[in-house]
């Protein structure tokens, strides 16, 4: 099992960067919440979660999110992605398996994402902003395990 620091990671991704901005990313830009009571949850764990998207530029989407978990634990979790299929490295703090990320367009308010676990489907879904811009909510086909999901997260701009 091979880990990046996500320094090391951000590093890597960005010496492959090119001066052009993200395509679409206004809507997803911005520091977002969880809102656990409007979320449909299924064996979700989190207690909180706030998370980060920046353009980073040359295409280039950065999330970052913390949180606690159902025990209290914090969480972490780090990439830095294209908008082009490919896989990425994704960070997750205690994570047992080596995760990546791979993201494509849906329109400029949607995107979706497909994440593997040393190299076995994980979650897959589609991440899309609300027309008015004060929430998005993650829609799991698939929950960490591969298998068929019907969870909802609901999260609002800060």
């Amino acid at each position: 099992m091979r880990r990046m620091s996500s320094v090391a990671v951000v590093v890597a991704i960005l010496a492959f960067a090119s001066s052009a901005s993200a395509e679409g990313l206004k809507y997803q830009v911005g520091t977002w919440k969880l809102n656990v009571a409007k979320s449909k949850t299924e064996a979700w764990t989190a207690k909180s979660q706030t998370r980060l998207y920046e353009d980073w530029g040359g295409g280039l989407l950065h999330m970052r999110y913390e949180g606690t978990d159902s025990q209290g634990n914090p969480t972490l979790g780090e990439f830095v992605a294209r908008f082009d299929g490919k896989e990425y490295p994704y960070v997750v703090r205690g994570a047992p398996d080596a995760s990546t990320i791979s993201l494509t367009r849906v329109d400029d308010r949607a995107f979706a994402y497909s994440m593997l676990a040393d190299g076995k489907p994980s979650f897959t879904g589609t991440i899309a902003v609300a027309a008015d811009g004060k929430s998005y909510t993650n829609t799991f086909k698939t929950n960490g395990k591969g298998e068929p999901s019907s969870a909802v997260l609901v999260f609002e701009k800060q």
